[in-house]
């Protein structure tokens, strides 16, 4: 089970993924190159490190697991069962980890996986994390947290006090923040009220653009389209996905899957803007594939569907409501139970997902 991926899939998965024509063909041909049945509960969140050689997953059963992308092996595992665990991220420093507590509190917590020992604790929360993300500059050690105590906080790695703590209008029933490609700008959502846009070096001045969001759903997560960060995926409560132009903050598109919502009976709705963020994982059900052609999203049937982004852009447009659209395709193969994460491998020809188990996909390309 935890053998290496042969050396066809290798050659394959070694492929640069900003080089490669993923066309839409080349993404219906991804397929399961390994999986990984080791979580008790589902999978939370994943994370590759600055070298796409490896990633890190959270689970509900409180793990912290890192695998190696490469060669398709499971490297080690280690517990965080007094505090819970979330939105693991890989940090500058090779062999550590921060990641957001569950229970007891809500501090980051920031780990040496290496000696399974922390190096110090980013308290200050008083609400559960609902995003966490390293800053995009390889070298640089910040960070950004957004919680449902209504904050956004920026952080550095070396020191316990957050270099600012942003108060979020609209924050406490739900809050997400995440940064653009240049590490420059941090994007905040705040329930369904606004979308807002601030320049890290100045946050506490106020956004320099925001705009209100065009639906009543809670937004359970954000992202920037790679790889330029000229548009911003919304994951909605629902499961659907808006598309913004990240300089208008208009609504573009939306992405819908006809089996993301309520197709698994044992997922019950939920009332509360928190229950609604955790029950899509904050956001960590979509993704975008590095040259920013494609977008990703896990569904609640164990499902995998693709939307061709050339295809979205050029059936979409300013009117209002804006146009729906259906996925491009759906991967051959999928996961025994709901989707927690979805993430494509900045470096390697791969998608990672995860259920209660892990899956590499890759592609015959």
């Amino acid at each position: 089970m935890n053998a290496e991926l042969d050396s066809e899939t290798l050659n394959v998965l070694r492929k640069d993924p900003l080089q490669a024509a993923l066309t839409t063909s080349a993404l219906a041909d991804f397929y399961i190159a390994k999986q990984f049945p080791d979580n008790k509960a589902l999978i939370t969140s994943v994370d590759f490190d600055i070298t796409g050689t490896h990633c890190i997953t959270t689970s509900r059963d409180e793990s912290l697991r890192i695998y190696d992308c490469a060669s398709g092996t499971r490297e080690q595992v280690s517990y965080s069962k007094k505090y819970g665990c979330n939105l693991a991220q890989f940090t500058a420093q090779p062999g550590c980890v921060a990641y957001a507590s569950t229970k007891i509190n809500d501090t980051v917590r920031y780990l040496s996986y290496e000696t399974n020992q922390f190096i110090r604790y980013f308290a200050g929360h008083t609400g559960m994390v609902t995003s966490l993300q390293r800053s995009p500059n390889a070298q640089s050690t910040s960070m950004v947290s957004a919680s449902m105590d209504g904050t956004v906080r920026l952080w550095n790695l070396d020191t316990v006090k957050p270099v600012c703590t942003v108060n979020i209008e609209g924050g406490k029933n739900g809050v997400a923040a995440a940064y653009d490609p240049s590490g420059m700008v941090v994007a905040v959502a705040a329930e369904s009220q606004a979308i807002q846009l601030y320049d890290v070096r100045k946050m506490t001045k106020g956004p320099f653009t925001s705009a209100p969001i065009a639906s009543k759903l809670t937004v359970a997560g954000l992202k920037f389209m790679p790889p330029t960060g000229d548009y911003i995926l919304l994951a909605m409560s629902d499961g659907s996905i808006m598309l913004l132009d990240a300089f208008q903050l208009t609504t573009l598109a939306v992405l819908s899957s006809a089996t993301h919502n309520a197709i698994s009976p044992t997922i019950a709705p939920v009332a509360s803007a928190l229950g609604q963020m955790q029950q899509q994982c904050f956001g960590q059900k979509i993704t975008a594939t590095p040259d920013g052609r494609a977008v990703i999203a896990g569904n609640d049937n164990g499902g995998i569907v693709f939307w061709d982004f050339d295809t979205v852009l050029a059936n979409s447009g300013s009117k209002q409501p804006p146009a729906v659209h259906a996925p491009n395709g759906t991967w051959n193969g999928s996961h025994d139970g709901p989707v927690g994460v979805c993430a494509f491998n900045p470096l390697l020809m791969e998608c990672v997902t995860g259920s209660q188990s892990l899956t590499l996909w890759t592609s015959i390309y």
